[in-house]
């Protein structure tokens, strides 16, 4: 059977401009960061006099690379996504009905010309097609870079409200709209995980940024007011040619990591396996052949690190999801297991903030603040009981001499 649809090549491009109904911005929905960028690239393509949807066919290498995936195109990965996003409703309410909607009605892969075909449900036409008012418009390069789905909702959220400067929703409002009802239930942690990273990467990434006021009912806070500014004098993005380029030579940089850590170990790993090793994340694959590099009952170490791994994967895939919202716990992890030796409390905390605040090119203040957040959990995996004690000057005296060699054995391991 033959499909007769109208089709269209078009080159992905971060320069092209996505325009949606307002209602459509703020309907209910969760999609991962991948999912929303497919949507949204599709939606950059879409011409103002088109009257209704095309068959887009785009070039897959090109398409992952707008989409940020790592390495090269692997048709497989980018299939199973495509297929969950097919799966994936929405939900919009029109008058007294809850519609609920699938994005992508037809998906097709070129094998061998190396294309991808993708079309838009026809629901979707009144949202997305001949739009005359409450709509909203921007750069889809203002989106494509931003590494959590939640800075992408937030971003679209405020870039509707851009010139009356300010917008307010209450906390269970908004928790719907980003697609958080059932995570970090206490305001502090849902802050530190979703608002503050989305705030860093808003300025960092986009045209606009904004500030948080919050509204509380006693002590506690019922709304949020995000304040809204245009940013000024936004640094040139990179080059998509660049950003691959820093993403090769990371993966590159991994990879001879890898085979050293595999030669101590006795065996040789080729780049082969160390391709279908990347999807479980190189601090995993580290993680698990630190564990095992001194056993001597492994009979196949390669095979038994790709059997670890996929009991990783599985176990820490919600784990993982969160870690992705907030770089604050993953940074602080890799720096301080670095070290072999129990560091205590007062130390961490020190030495946490000052490396905050070059990471993530923030004030002390700031620093303290997403230190904060992720301290109860960074003690706990490392093992550190908080101490509740006065500093007399021995002890001063005492600390001072021990973070010096702490310093000393974490420059060494650096």
């Amino acid at each position: 059977m033959t499909l007769l649809l109208e089709t269209e090549l078009v080159e992905p491009s971060g320069h092209k401009l996505v325009t949606k109904s307002n209602m459509l911005i703020e309907a209910n929905y969760k999609l991962g960061v991948i999912e929303q960028k497919i949507i949204l690239c599709l939606a950059s393509n879409i011409h103002p006099s088109d009257s209704d949807f095309k068959t887009y066919t785009l070039p897959i290498k090109e398409f992952t690379k707008l989409l940020g995936l790592k390495g090269s195109p692997k048709y497989s990965d980018l299939r199973q996504t495509t297929k969950e996003l097919m799966q994936k409703v929405f939900e919009v309410r029109i008058d007294k009905k809850v519609i609920q909607v699938a994005w992508l009605s037809y998906v097709a892969y070129n094998e061998t010309e190396g294309t991808i075909d993708i079309r838009f449900d026809p629901f979707l036409r009144p949202y997305l097609l001949e739009l005359k008012r409450e709509f909203t418009s921007y750069k889809l390069e203002n989106v494509v870079k931003l590494k959590s789905s939640y800075a992408i909702r937030i971003y679209e959220l405020l870039k509707q409200y851009e010139k009356i400067q300010e917008r307010t929703f209450s906390l269970g409002e908004l928790r719907k709209m980003l697609g958080a009802e059932d995570i970090y239930p206490a305001y502090g942690n849902f802050k530190q995980r979703v608002l503050i990273p989305a705030q860093r990467e808003l300025k960092k990434q986009t045209d606009i940024s904004f500030m948080i006021e919050e509204i509380k009912s006693g002590r506690r806070v019922t709304k949020v007011k995000f304040i809204i500014q245009a940013v000024k004098n936004k640094p040139k993005q990179l080059s998509l040619f660049e950003d691959n380029l820093e993403e090769f030579r990371k993966h590159n940089s991994h990879s001879v990591s890898i085979k050293k850590m595999g030669l101590m170990m006795g065996v040789r790993i080729t780049d082969e396996v160390i391709d279908s090793w990347e999807k479980f994340g190189f601090e995993n694959i580290v993680q698990v052949m630190e564990q095992i590099q001194h056993r001597t009952d492994i009979e196949n170490p390669i095979g038994y690190i790709t059997k670890v791994l996929g009991t990783v994967s599985i176990s820490q895939k919600q784990a993982a999801s969160s870690l992705e919202e907030d770089p604050v716990l993953p940074f602080l992890m890799s720096y301080f297991r670095k070290s072999k030796e129990v560091m205590p409390d007062w130390f961490i905390n020190d030495k946490a903030i000052e490396e905050i605040q070059a990471e993530f090119d923030v004030d002390s203040g700031e620093a303290k603040e997403m230190f904060d957040g992720v301290k109860e959990e960074l003690y706990e995996m490392l093992g550190v009981a908080a101490q509740q004690k006065e500093d007399t000057s021995l002890d001063h005296q005492h600390k001072v001499e021990e973070m010096k060699k702490m310093l000393d054995q974490l420059r060494q391991r650096n």
